[in-house]
Parts: C-alpha cells; sequence; structure tokens
C-alpha cells in the first residue's frame, strides 16, 4: 500500500505520466483534487483526480474527469495467502471496478473501441504489480 499511496511512484506504474499537480491543500485525502497530463496513444490529455473515499489497506475511490469523459474508479485490496512450494506465502488482491461515462464525441469513441477504456485500466494493473514486486518501472522503458 505504501507503493500504492505514494504520488513519487505514479510514473513508475502509470505509462503516459507527464505530471501531477495538487490542486487543493488536502494531499491524498477524500476530498483533495490532483490535476494530471497524460500522454496517450491519441493524444496528451488533463484529467482531474478527486479521491472520494479512502480506507487503506482495503480501499481507495476517485473519479476522473477530463473533457467529455467521468471515470469512476473504485479499488479494494485483500490479503490471501497461498502455498507455493510447500511455503505459505501472503499476496494482496487487487479487485478494480472501473465506470465510465461520456458525452458529446466521446460517446462516439467509446462505441468505436470500448476496449481501449478497460485495457488502459488493466495495463496500469499489470505495471503496477510488476513495479511493486520486480522493480520494473514503465518511466524506464
Amino acid at each position: 500500500m505504501e507503493l500504492f499511496d505514494n504520488p513519487e511512484n505514479f510514473k513508475h506504474w502509470q505509462q503516459g505520466l507527464i505530471s501531477t499537480q495538487n490542486i487543493t491543500s488536502s494531499v491524498g485525502k477524500v476530498g483533495s483534487k490532483r490535476r494530471m497530463k497524460i500522454k496517450t496513444s491519441v493524444a496528451v490529455i488533463t484529467m482531474v483526480e478527486e479521491i472520494t473515499a479512502r480506507d487503506l489497506p482495503h480501499l481507495w475511490e476517485a473519479t476522473y474527469r477530463t473533457k467529455g469523459v467521468v471515470n469512476y474508479q473504485k479499488n479494494r485490496f485483500r490479503e490471501s495467502e497461498i502455498n507455493k512450494e510447500g511455503t505459505i506465502q501472503k499476496q494482496t488482491i487487487w479487485e478494480a471496478t472501473t465506470v465510465f461515462k461520456f458525452t458529446g464525441m466521446m460517446r462516439l469513441v467509446a462505441r468505436a473501441r470500448p476496449q481501449v477504456f478497460e485495457s488502459q485500466t488493466l495495463q496500469f494493473m499489470k505495471d503496477f504489480k510488476r513495479f511493486a514486486e520486480e522493480g520494473i518501472s514503465v518511466a524506464e522503458s
């Protein structure tokens, strides 16, 4: 959770992240907002993230807004144990629920290429796993 919650680590698992800027005085708390600039395969977009729920290490929710898109992101974390080669190891299960709402031209984009939005979330999760478990940063690739 320390890796996930630390804004300094975002660049290591959020590919395309150019910059973040806090726009509220509180940082990382419910109600706090930050502006994020991200390079996608199509364009550079600016979005505003607002943390809407935070109960770490179990829950972290945020809403992301940019022109034509609102993204509701719910992340649940739970600990689990696995038996690996006769040794009990702890692991974290990360469940993400993402809901997108589109307006204007983005409705057409979402209908034409819905997999883009789902695959982006999944890629962030895979990149975070690689960073957390292997120390591999997307910033270096």
